[in-house]
């Protein structure tokens, strides 16, 4: 481009080209605003939106208005409306950090996580101490498995709050994303010394104590427990730890009091119906694998393993039944496709 100018100025038009330029620059400016402005017009028959599009109307350099109708969009689901309106919000107010932070959102929720890393690292970058803002940078940064990022994001928390159990826990979990447990344990460990009332902390503690054979684990996982007594999935590691040291009665027990404290968690059925298929207790299974799918009809494993039950059974017309439904709500289902097969097979050699 400055080489296109140069000639341009040596030919007597650098004037001229300047001009044509920043011509077209305000023509770009005014044609956006202008389509800003038709947006803002546009009702969209929600009647809290259209009242704030209405004041946005008469004040639109008002950024808090275009924060308040983005939220109101993004909990609607209509994304793009939403990243606009942030978007516009930052250019009217850009110190503002809470508008990066929900334009973050939405990108990520519109399947633009580039877009919404950019985002954070644009507010880290005005306030490179603040802690909520290198959090949830440090948190994209792990979910998009960009472990080394992460890691810098939450050591920076950590400089200026040495102990702080967020960016202690969140360093534990991109260890034990990396596969490097010992560090993993380390950070987890460091979060409940500072917050001893960190459930999750305890509940991964005692799955990657569990994964290594160590008994500690059933006591950091009944902590959890303590602290979170309404909460299903504390419960469920719990009994999922019995299940993997084999003991199926205990599990069971554990499952049992979550069909009376959560009866709406389906999970809990289904790992009930798995133990009793190992215990060959089929017709118990059954009933637990059924329940599961009349509290979440979507749960194609369920349907699957019922399938198995009148397979051994025998009983081929009703599991090749079972099987299809399985399919139907995963179509990719590779376990209930070998299952069609080998059940049509079986079904020839007995014709």
């Amino acid at each position: 481009m400055i080489h296109q100018l140069i000639i341009l100025k040596k030919s007597g038009f650098f004037i001229i080209a300047i001009g044509l330029i920043l011509f077209l620059v305000s023509c770009g400016s005014e044609s956006e605003r202008k389509a800003e402005e038709t947006s803002a017009q546009v009702t969209s028959g929600v009647a809290e939106i259209d009242e704030v599009t209405s004041l946005i109307n008469k004040d639109p350099e008002n950024a808090e208005l275009h924060h308040v109708r983005a939220t109101l969009y993004y909990e609607r689901g209509v994304l793009r409306e939403a990243v606009r309106d942030w978007m516009t919000a930052i250019r009217l107010d850009s110190l503002n950090p809470e508008y990066y932070h929900r334009l973050s959102d939405g990108l990520m929720d519109d399947n633009q996580p580039v877009e919404a890393i950019e985002v954070m690292e644009d507010i880290v970058d005005i306030y490179p101490e603040r802690v909520p803002s290198l959090l949830k940078l440090g948190e994209l940064y792990l979910i998009m498995g960009f472990y080394d990022d992460a890691i810098t994001a939450f050591n920076r928390v950590i400089l200026v709050e040495p102990n702080h159990p967020d960016a202690l826990f969140m360093k534990g979990l991109t260890f034990r994303d990396q596969g490097d447990t010992s560090r993993a344990l380390r950070f987890l460990q460091a979060t409940i010394n500072s917050d001893p009332s960190y459930t999750d902390a305890y509940l991964i503690l005692g799955q990657l104590n569990q994964r290594l054979g160590n008994p500690v684990a059933e006591r950091f996982l009944k902590n959890a427990i303590r602290l979170e007594p309404d909460n299903p999935v504390v419960y469920h590691a719990l009994a999922e730890y019995y299940h993997f040291n084999d003991d199926l009665e205990r599990a069971l027990e554990e499952y049992r009091s979550m069909h009376v404290k959560f009866p709406l968690y389906a999970d809990a059925f289904y790992n009930s119906g798995l133990i009793f298929m190992e215990m060959d207790s089929l017709d118990a299974a059954y009933e637990m694998f059924e329940m599961a799918i009349n509290v979440r009809p979507t749960m194609a494993r369920g349907y699957f393993y019922m399938g198995l039950i009148y397979e051994a059974k025998k009983d081929y017309v009703r599991a090749l039944d079972l099987f299809d439904q399985a399919i139907s709500l995963a179509p990719n289902f590779r376990r209930a496709e070998e299952a069609i097969k080998r059940v049509q097979h079986m079904m020839d050699m007995e014709s």
